[in-house]
């Protein structure tokens, strides 16, 4: 390795965007960073990338010794460590205990951060006001369902604890739905820990199914704990409209709630970080505005799901920058001035099947307030709803100065697209 050369190190993939932010920071911080990509050589490499300006390591993140050796050249030179994604938060807790000397959550954190069971054992112990009730269950054995309906009653929301965004979880409202809901649930999982060799024992958490309105947030938390938040969004979910999943149907943001209101939300957010410890990171909080107050339903050590387009168009705020400077122990720059409303879509067909036709796409983006249409599945593919593993059929973001002007326009597009199913 020539030059002093000095690096941004993302786990397993640094996606256009991203390579983006490290040249933005280069220009604010007077820098000149280069893109260090490490991946796990067990996992397959699923992220095309431009590899132009890129270095690439891979190494076994099972082995330190092998972490070791892989960066051992490099580590003077790396400034600063990210990762995109809830799945990667896991890999990254391999790679940063050989990263000592600079910003980072610790890996114990980041562990906890993707254990929906750690996550809620810590939230109850730093504040119980905050996490609904919820038992932890192994077995569909007589005495865990006595349990589960003794400590948390119905409805309930059944959770894998290990399984990333809405998979598997499922709502129960009788006795004779929780236990058929646990035995499928059981059964699949097995089978996808066996896909993916996992050797742990699969673990379910079932909690109290919270009532009320869905928002979520972004944050930076800097090395010593302090937190900077970013706009509030008003999720949305497939259950509000009739769906039996609880995908992430719409997210619009700014919100129309109160100040006084966001700092109680806030107020909460910012003890659900402390709860796991986490540092030197950006986080991502859901929460649920309830009759008892604000509950925390999950936090991610990473940026939100399209928060990266809402911001930008909402508050001209560049999240992917953000998340950099926070972990390069900069502060994050975040403007204050509203530019727009922006709204997210995720359409999915209304049953489950092959994926026929997609009708009013091009109808769509004839409308005023869009701003984008990504297509993620095509005619012949499968058609399945989240908590099965499914993606959305497309992805729509909207963003218009007035707000009545983007309701309307995602009223337009509810009327005008037309996904067409067959089992």
């Amino acid at each position: 390795m020539s030059g002093p050369k000095e690096y941004i190190l993302f786990i397993s993939q640094a996606t256009s965007s991203g390579i983006q932010a490290v040249s933005m920071c280069n220009t604010l911080l007077k820098k000149n960073f280069k893109v260090l990509v490490l991946r796990d050589k067990n996992l397959p490499q699923r992220y095309p990338e431009d590899t132009k300006d890129v270095t690439f390591l891979s190494c076994d993140f099972s082995k330190p010794y092998d972490i070791e050796k892989t960066l051992h050249a490099y580590k003077p030179h790396i400034k600063a460590v990210t990762f995109y994604g809830d799945e990667l938060a896991s890999l990254s807790a391999q790679i940063v205990p050989h990263l000592p000397y600079i910003s980072h959550p610790s890996s114990e954190s980041l562990h906890w951060s993707t254990d929906k069971i750690a996550m809620r054992q810590l939230f109850q112990a730093h504040d119980p006001n905050i996490t609904p009730s919820f038992t932890i269950v192994k077995d569909t054995e007589e005495k865990s369902i006595e349990r589960i309906i003794k400590k948390v009653g119905f409805p309930l929301v059944i959770k894998p604890a290990g399984l990333a965004a809405s998979l598997l979880v499922t709502m129960c409202y009788h006795e004779d739905e929780l236990r058929s809901s646990l035995k499928k649930i059981f059964k699949k999982i097995e089978r996808i820990y066996k896909e993916n060799n996992r050797t742990t024992v699969p673990k379910i958490l079932v909690e109290q199914f919270m009532e009320g309105e869905m928002y979520s947030i972004d944050a930076y938390v800097d090395k010593k704990g302090s937190v900077n938040f970013c706009p509030m969004v008003y999720v949305k979910t497939g259950k509000a409209i009739g769906f039996d999943d609880f995908f992430n149907y719409m997210r619009i943001t700014p919100t129309q709630l109160k100040e006084s209101t966001v700092e109680k939300a806030e107020d909460v957010a910012k003890k659900a970080i402390h709860a796991l410890n986490l540092r030197s990171t950006t986080a991502h909080i859901e929460l649920m505005r309830t009759e008892d107050g604000w509950k925390v339903i999950e936090l991610g050590p990473r940026i939100g799901g399209f928060r990266t387009d809402m911001y930008a168009l909402s508050h001209g705020i560049q999240h992917r920058m953000n998340d950099i400077l926070i972990h390069l122990g900069e502060k994050p720059v975040i403007p204050k001035k509203q530019l727009a409303y922006v709204a997210v879509l995720k359409l999915y067909g209304k049953k489950e099947g092959i994926l026929q036709n997609i009708k009013g796409i091009r109808a769509i983006k004839k409308l005023a307030s869009i701003k984008e249409v990504r297509m993620n599945l095509k005619p012949g593919d499968k058609c399945l709803y989240s908590k099965h593993g499914g993606k959305a059929v497309c992805d729509i973001i909207l963003a218009h100065k007035k707000r009545p002007e983007l309701l309307a326009d995602i009223r337009r597009v509810e009327q005008m697209v037309d996904i067409q199913v067959t089992k």
